[in-house]
This record gives structure tokens, sequence and C-alpha cells, in this order.
């Protein structure tokens, strides 16, 4: 059903390796996805994905005004062993970084600009899906790279990540659902509808930042959540020990940011893409 479609979208879906390295030299590593969005190099992906490079911000200023204040003799400031010392990104390409991103974690999305930047690197560009024409039961799919060690290790040498032997090229992973209901949660302290479309199948870890999209890989959203809604059953099981307990039961969802929200932004930051018009046609928003 979806074999022509995915093949399209891996041909600009990508993986992101986000790295880090804490006080007590843990390296932690995991993986998301981006997609692709011009031949000019922007991209699109969760906003959750920046969550280390903010928290390595955070951290820097919490060790400096340690080693201050130790420093001076006043006090005694106890390092955290688990604050963020280095971090990184690998944006599906060796040398390749992120420049003029926009990061929004009220919405979860983040439209950056990689550098550098070869089209020739995609093969074909996305589609995006005419809002008007989505429909709840429209049969959808999503692929990113979960299931997949991403292991880096961090040299000390030269304060730099490194990819491990084996890990690429990493392998895409789609998953089928259908729209099930349109999600709007107001609008964003920058002004932007938060308009989501909800999937009856859950994103997995590893499609965060990944796309949504019809059978002729249009592209619906952006997976961003996992939500968990409760099914209403409670029922009890007996442990080993002879202990009773109650299980809740849960159904998991996706959500993705709406194409509605994604196009508007896009259109705010002067981003180019290409979308499917009402008569089927197509338009580049030059």
């Amino acid at each position: 059903m979806f074999a022509d479609a995915v093949e399209k979208a891996m041909k600009f879906t990508r993986p992101v390796i986000i790295s880090y390295r804490t006080l007590d030299g843990t390296v932690v590593s995991s993986c998301a996805s981006f997609v692709m969005l011009n031949r000019e190099g922007w991209m699109v992906t969760a906003g959750h994905v920046f969550d280390s490079m903010s928290r390595l911000n955070e951290d820097t200023e919490k060790i400096r005004q340690a080693n201050e204040a130790n420093a001076g003799g006043t006090e005694h400031i106890k390092m955290d062993p688990k604050w963020v010392t280095n971090q990184s990104f690998w944006w599906g390409w060796d040398g390749v970084t992120i420049k003029n991103v926009y990061i929004n974690r009220e919405i979860d999305v983040a439209i950056g600009k990689l550098e550098p930047f070869n089209s020739d690197w995609i093969l074909e560009y996305p589609v995006m899906k005419d809002p008007d024409t989505m429909r709840p039961g429209t049969s959808l799919c999503r692929i990113g790279f979960p299931f997949t060690k991403s292991t880096t290790d961090f040299s000390e040498k030269t304060g730099t990540f490194h990819i491990r032997e084996g890990v690429l090229p990493m392998p895409f992973f789609p998953n089928d659902c259908i729209h099930t209901r349109n999600i709007y949660m107001g609008r964003s302290s920058d002004g932007y509808d938060m308009s989501y479309i909800e999937t009856s199948t859950p994103g997995m870890r590893g499609q965060s930042g990944g796309p949504i999209f019809d059978r002729a890989c249009k592209i619906a959203g952006i997976q961003v959540k996992t939500a968990h809604l409760p099914l209403g059953f409670h029922p009890t099981i007996r442990k080993p020990s002879g202990e009773v307990v109650v299980e809740n039961q849960f159904i998991n969802i996706g959500l993705g940011v709406h194409v509605r929200t994604l196009t508007e932004m896009l259109d705010s930051l002067g981003v180019k893409y290409t979308s499917e018009s009402r008569d089927k046609g197509f338009r580049v928003n030059d």
C-alpha cells in the first residue's frame, strides 16, 4: 500500500544523532529524524531534538558558578556528576552543521538550515499536502530510525564525538496508521496555531521529527509526540507473591505537527517548500 510512498520519503528523510557527555564521563546518544525541505538546505524536525543543547547551556552556567564559588573559598557547591559538559549533533552527513535554527518547544518543532549543503545529496524533495483535503479515516504512514543503536564515543583529546563503526547506514522503519482526529491546542506565545494530526498508532523513538504522509507521499504532518489515552478498563492481576494489583489500560497514539501549522511557520520564516494546490497542481512558495 505504501511501498511507492516510502521509497519517495526515504529520499528526503535523514537521521540526526544526538550525543552528550556528562561531568562523570558518561556518554549518552540517541537518534531522531528530520525532513529536508528544499535545495537551499532547510530542514524541519521535532523541537525536543534540541533539548540536550539547552541543557548544555544551563549546565555550563551551573559549572561556572560552582567553580567561582569553590575557588573563592567562602562556600562549597557540590558538582552534579550528571551536568552536561559536551554536546553534539550529527546531521546525516559528516561536517554538516545547522544554522539559523528556529526552535518552538510549545509546538515542538524546529526549522533550520544545514551548512554546508549540496542539493544533489537529496534526490527528491517533499510535497506538502493541501490541509483542506485532509480527512479523518485517511490511511497514512510514517518513517524514521527506531530500533537502531546510535552509539557514539567521546575523545578527551580532541573534545569531539565519534560514531561507532557499524552504526551507519541506519535502516528505515515504516509503520502505518490512519488519521483519527485533528487536535487544536490554542495558539503559541509567538502566534502560531498549535494544530496536530492524531494517528491511530504511535510514533517510535527514532521517528520523532520524521514525516507522516499519505499513499502519494504528500506530507500531512511531522511526528513529534506519543500520547497515552486511558481506555477505562482496570483489570486486576495476582503477582506470584499473592499481591493483587490493578492494571490501568491505555492506547498509545501518535501526534504530529499539522501541515497547516507547519506551512504557516515556513511562510512566516520565508522558507521555500512545495505544496499540493486545491486543483492537484503544485506551487512553490517563492
